[in-house]
């Protein structure tokens, strides 16, 4: 961990962790879960998060959440049959975006880490606007531990 920065690779980092199933069809040739379904669990935690901490702000139809950065580093490995546990916190928060961090967890390993940056806009016009008081509120409880 470099400075303030939290520490991804931690599970106690994490104040929101969704539980996801490795499905077979998640695996690859080498029998590993693959990087692409790594993915697809953390965007199943960054969306189910909005769901459970702000449901309103997240279902109403004049928002948008374009995601418009996504960088991954892969650690281990995990198979099938199994379960990842999908660790989502803040990082970072502007005045129209914010960054989250991932870490993609199995058997108390950290299989990946994950930032995705994501702007909110107004769904009509597709331009970003800023953040509710209200929903920076929301995003503030979910602030990565040092």
């Amino acid at each position: 961990m470099l400075g303030n920065e939290a520490d991804l690779t931690n599970r106690d980092t994490f104040p929101f962790v969704t539980t996801e199933k490795v499905r077979f069809g998640d695996i690859d040739r080498q029998n590993h879960v693959n990087n692409l379904a790594i993915c697809s669990y953390i965007e199943c935690s960054r969306v189910e998060m909005r769901e459970v901490n702000f449901p309103e702000i997240s279902r109403d139809p004049a928002n948008a959440w374009l995601v418009v950065h996504f960088e991954i580093s892969f650690k281990a490995s995990t198979g099938y049959p199994g379960h990842v546990d999908v660790g989502t916190a803040l990082i970072n928060i502007g005045t129209s975006s914010y960054v989250l961090g991932h870490g993609v967890f199995a058997n108390g390993i950290c299989l990946a880490t994950a930032k995705t940056t994501t702007v909110f806009a107004n769904r009509q016009t597709g331009g970003k606007r800023p953040i509710p008081d209200a929903l920076r509120h929301e995003l503030e409880k979910l602030r990565a531990t040092q």
